[in-house]
């Protein structure tokens, strides 16, 4: 079947993404035959790097063999030998691997993996084809090889033997290494910049000129590494019973990590013994155990109706070189162990410092107002005073504004260079200042972009006053002229400007909505008229602050802090008063701005030693503080009782003999004035 092994060579250059699949490229199409692949190659490896390769097949649907046609049904994947480090996986794992080419003929497999060894290699691929005639001569074992390359590394940032931070950009650069190979005997490394290390883990190294470097590394390894290459089964438990001829061997081979090789029941194959099983990727052996078990289809009537055990059983390989035996569970094997013997890793890589571009010509056009460079570029970026115009990317660009302009030119490695500066002069004629005022001054609010400042007031020109900013000591109206540093000159609307004089005591409140508590000139508030003009009113208000207040007694004289104009309680109205009862008394204040005081309380406790005295003495009030009813306890004659508050009003109560209802007032600080036939007392007493 020399066709169907030409079909599956161009069919299969597998593709393993580490769970990933492939994806199949749909518009390839072979010409001139039913079968093909694509790419149809392999492309070489490097070690080191990262390799990906997707190959999309497509699959015959029949072919005739010896005359006699043959129409395939099943095209399966047993097995792809790589070199070291790399894997495979076909878009149809869920289905083992399985295509009919009746439901599709496309297929695909990935390549994937870092190889570990240079070297050439033939990668065996090994597939079962399940025909028309299957049921009569069984499937058909296809095994093919591929050339495939591995070179050593010599441009990758990262290989089995260092790995580099920042080995690639504009000069000059850093390049940190960092050792993938710890516990060597020995290291070795030139870093292609005249300097060298034996270190295990060396300094930085810097590379000012642009230009290739190539850094050479070597590290001696300390241990082998041991591969399981092939089982040969000897013998075992089983032979072909019925009706004569060699068994049908079908198989599984597996690790604790899974399955290395499996022909399954319907993919039997017919011989005698010794069993050859090697269509597995080498087995790197760490102490694992390997396990095989065989079975014999004997069936005579129906595939796989009647199975012979052949044997089973695990056994762990020897982790040296060469051909050992095993024996048990039935089976007697031999097994073949391959060394990769310890030796001197030698890995070369790049270290790539590129230039930086031309620097860009500017020419402006004065005429057109263009700016534009004829610079070759890979990618250019406008700048006005350093900063990056949006968008402005092209060869050209048209400014708008005065200033200094410059254009940035990359190249295709990320290299940037700044043009010199270009100066352009555009007077904006829709450009007009604006002004805010901060109390009585008055400020240009873009004022950076300006070197010269003229202010106008209601009679011209003010002189003297070069700044941004404008002090006003008279009220009136106020616009500027700015000058910016290109002589282009602009005149802003008119401010007006007017003082709005406040006086108060202790807080103020303004038509800004604010409450201000001490004097204050420099609030401003913008008021805009029905034609849209805008007016500035400031604040000038003064706060006074009313004094503080004390009442003191001397003798039966009570007195209170000098002020413009006083109100006692008693009504009197001056800063002296003598008091005709004991008990609280109260004044308020007013000082020369008019600022009255708060009610400042005094309780006067004695008159004198004489009459007021004994009333105090013999006159009690309970309890006190008292939740509404209060008792008076005298043994003289109660001729009238009023009760005061704190602001010296009345409070309405009943009195039933000796106690006081007021329960309906609120809780508070009160007063009791009891008239006895002795005389007249005041006391103080709490509601709560």
């Amino acid at each position: 079947m020399n066709k169907f092994y030409m079909t599956l060579v161009c069919a299969f250059f597998l593709s393993v993404f580490v769970n990933a699949q492939c994806s199949i490229d749909y518009t390839y199409y072979p010409v001139g035959v039913n079968y093909g692949l694509h790419p149809d190659t392999l492309p070489d490896g490097v070690v080191g790097q990262f390799y990906n390769q997707d190959l999309t097949f497509y699959l015959p649907l029949d072919t005739v063999s010896g005359g006699v046609f043959v129409e395939f049904t099943d095209f399966h994947i047993t097995s792809i030998s790589l070199p070291l480090g790399l894997t495979w996986e076909c878009n149809n794992s869920s289905n083992a691997c399985h295509y009919d080419p009746l439901v599709s003929q496309y297929g695909c497999v990935n390549v994937s993996g870092t190889p570990l060894v240079a070297g050439n290699y033939d990668v065996d691929v090994n597939l079962v084809a399940t025909h028309s005639l299957s049921a009569l001569v069984g499937t058909e074992s296809i095994s093919f090889s591929l050339p495939m390359t591995i070179i050593n590394d010599t441009s990758t940032s990262s290989n089995v033997g260092f790995a580099m931070t920042n080995s690639s950009g504009c000069s000059p650069i850093v390049v940190e290494f960092a050792n993938n190979n710890t516990g060597m005997l020995s290291y070795n490394w030139d870093f292609g910049n005249g300097n060298s290390s034996v270190s295990s883990q060396p300094v930085d190294q810097i590379y000012s000129q642009p230009g290739q470097y190539i850094v050479q590394y070597s590290a001696i390894q300390t241990n082998a590494a041991y591969f399981l290459e092939s089982i040969e089964v000897v013998s075992g438990n089983c032979s072909d019973s019925w009706p004569a001829g060699d068994p049908d061997f079908f198989y599984t081979v597996s690790t604790p990590a899974g399955v290395l090789e499996e022909v399954t029941c319907s993919n039997y194959l017919t011989q005698s013994f010794p069993l050859t099983i090697n269509s597995f990727n080498p087995l790197e052996l760490t102490g694992q155990s390997v396990s095989i078990d065989l079975d014999d289809d004997d069936s005579a009537f129906g595939p796989c109706s009647s199975i012979e055990d052949c044997g089973s059983f695990s056994f762990t390989p020897m982790q040296q070189a060469g051909i050992f035996s095993a024996n048990g569970g039935g089976l007697s094997i031999n097994y073949s162990v391959m060394e990769i013997p310890a030796n001197t890793i030698s890995v070369t890589d790049t270290v790539f410092v590129y230039g930086y571009p031309d620097t860009a010509n500017v020419i402006y056009d004065t005429i057109n107002t263009i700016m534009y460079t004829a610079t070759n570029a890979f990618a250019m970026q406008w700048y006005y005073y350093n900063s990056p115009i949006p968008n402005a990317t092209d060869t050209f660009y048209e400014p708008t504004t005065s200033g200094l302009y410059s254009v940035v030119t990359v190249n295709e490695y990320g290299c940037a260079t700044l043009s010199e500066n270009v100066l352009v002069v555009i007077c904006d004629s829709t450009y007009q200042p604006t002004l805010s005022a901060n109390g009585m001054t008055i400020l240009m609010e873009d004022s950076a972009l300006f070197s010269n400042f003229n202010w106008y007031g209601d009679n011209g020109l003010i002189t003297g006053i070069i700044d941004p900013f404008l002090e006003v000591s008279v009220e009136g109206s106020y616009y500027i002229n700015a000058i910016d540093s290109f002589g282009c000159s602009y005149f802003s609307e008119p401010l007006d400007v007017s003082a709005d004089i406040q006086v108060a005591c202790n807080e103020f409140t303004w038509i800004d909505g604010v409450t201000y508590t001490a004097s204050n000139n420099t609030a401003s508030h913008v008021l805009t008229n029905i034609s849209g003009y805008d007016s500035v009113v400031v604040l000038d208000l003064t706060i006074n602050i009313s004094s503080a207040v004390t009442i003191t007694q001397n003798g039966t004289v009570l007195s209170v802090t000098s002020g413009a104009s006083y109100l006692w309680n008693t009504g009197e109205v001056t800063q002296n008063i003598t008091p005709t009862v004991t008990g609280w008394h109260w004044c308020v204040v007013t000082d020369a701005n008019g600022c009255e005081s708060e009610q400042t309380f005094y309780e006067v406790l004695h008159l004198s030693t004489s009459v007021n005295d004994m009333l105090a003495e013999q006159i009690a009030i309970y309890p006190n503080p008292t939740k509404g009813f209060l008792v008076i306890d005298t043994d003289y004659l109660i001729e009238k009782v009023r009760i005061f508050n704190v602001h010296g009003n009345v409070v309405e109560s009943q009195m039933k003999e000796n106690a006081i209802d007021f329960s309906n007032v609120s809780n508070g600080i009160y007063f009791i004035e009891i008239h006895t036939d002795k005389g007249l007392i005041r006391k103080k007493f709490i509601k709560n």
